[in-house]
Parts: C-alpha cells; structure tokens; sequence
C-alpha cells in the first residue's frame, strides 16, 4: 500500500523502523540470554567438579576410617579374654580327643613295627651327629685362621727388617 501523505509514511515509516528495532533488540536480548545460559552452565559444571572433587575425599576418609575401626574392633575381638576362653574350651574340646587318638595310633604302630622307628630315629642321630661335626669343623678352621693372622702379626711385626727368604737372592 503506498500512500501519498506524509504524515501517514512518518507513522508507516516508524512501525518499519520500530519493527526492524524491536528484531534487533530481540537478537541482543536472545545473545544475552545464551550468554547467560552458558555462564550458568559452566558454574554448574564448576560445582559439580567441585562436589565430586569432595564426595571423592569424603568417601577415602571414610573407607580409612572403616577400616580403621575394623581393624580396632578385630585387635579388641582377638585379645578379648572371652575369645581366649572360648577358644581354649574348643581347643580342649576338640584337640585333646585327636591328639590321644592319635597319639594311641602311633604307639600302637611303635609297638607292631618297631625296625620304622629305629630307622628313623638313627637317620636323625645320623644327621645331627653330621651337623655337629660340621660345626666343628668350621669353628676350627676359624680358630686356625685367627691364630694364624695372630703369630704372624707377632712374628712380622716387631722384630724390624725381615730377611729375604732364601732363593729369592
């Protein structure tokens, strides 16, 4: 529509120009808002850094302190005079009847199959006798070697200048 009158292009003219206006300040005001967005997204990302960092922290300190009184509560159970007894009780309850059980099969074997035994206990004299005897003789080889170093020192030592052996001349 084209109009001829001034004052009627004026007032279209504004309404186009406020338009145009209006679009442009809409376009800021969606900037500022995405600007916005993205500030309050970033903190929030910040935060939840930030939350994670320290829910991290918190659960070690708290698996430390578990097992730290898990450990505590361990040493109390086991040094625990009621535990002592309780164990010593099972220990009489069960431990005792096995070890006459089978203390009684092992004399009784003693006594059907004595040549066993006589085998085993000279393997064991045998062995002994063989350590012993090692001993020593390495206690004797050290004894030799520290009187050796002993005489040669007194011998070399104070009596000045020694003599070239005899060949060596």
């Amino acid at each position: 529509m084209t109009t001829t009158d001034p004052v009627a292009q004026r007032r279209i003219s504004l309404w186009g120009d406020a338009a145009v206006g209006a679009a442009f300040e809409a376009e800021a005001a969606a900037a500022r808002l995405v600007r916005d967005l993205r500030r309050v997204a970033e903190e929030r990302r910040r935060h939840l850094r930030e939350w994670a960092e320290r829910g991290a922290a918190e659960r070690e300190r708290y698996r430390r302190r578990t097992a730290q009184a898990a450990e505590a509560a361990v040493a109390a159970v086991a040094t625990s005079p009621l535990v002592d007894r309780i164990v010593d009780n099972q220990l009489r309850r069960v431990l005792r009847p096995v070890v006459h059980a089978v203390l009684d099969d092992v004399l009784l074997l003693l006594e059907k199959e004595p040549d066993r035994i006589r085998t085993l206990i000279r393997g064991q004299r045998e062995s002994m006798v063989d350590e012993l005897v090692g001993r020593l003789r390495a206690g004797a080889e050290a004894g030799d070697t520290a009187v050796d170093r002993l005489t040669s020192r007194m011998l070399h030592h104070g009596s000045g200048p020694q003599p070239a052996p005899p060949g060596d001349l």
